[in-house]
């Protein structure tokens, strides 16, 4: 049977065949694999690892934690706070290059036991530019 041919039921039918007969060390291998893609494809921006302190609020609460990693698109912080998928977040950290801080809305898009992933909400086209500007200058 050619492969444009099966229906969503036969793939995963063959899929599950092919993972079963898979050694425990494969299937490890092929979840790693499968994961990285599946985030990479839901990425616009690559990520940079960038640790430093983070100031936000979330429903008028104020908080502080540390950005994991950065993007032009968004940053993910370590959080044992608990907050919803959806909210607004307003954030504050320091450039790269300690100079000043930027100021930046943001929408809780991830929340997991491992932290909070937040997409940024460009509000104009100055901002991107020194968003762009601060993630580059990350090394």
């Amino acid at each position: 049977m050619q492969n444009e041919k099966l229906n969503r039921d036969q793939v995963r039918k063959l899929l599950i065949a092919i993972i079963d007969s898979l050694s425990l060390e494969e299937m490890r291998q092929l979840f790693k694999k499968l994961k990285s893609l599946q985030h990479r494809e839901q990425r616009k921006y690559s990520r940079k690892d960038f640790f430093s302190i983070i100031d936000y609020t979330v429903e008028g609460r104020y908080y502080r934690d540390f950005i994991q990693n950065i993007s032009e698109g968004g940053l993910f912080f370590k959080s044992s706070h608990n907050f919803s998928v959806g909210k607004t977040i307003q954030i504050t950290f320091m450039s790269p290059d300690y100079q000043k801080p930027f100021k930046i809305n943001g929408e809780i898009v991830r929340v997991g036991i491992d932290g909070v992933a937040v997409k940024f909400k460009i509000e104009s086209q100055v901002q991107q530019m020194v968003l762009k500007s601060y993630v580059d200058m990350i090394e």
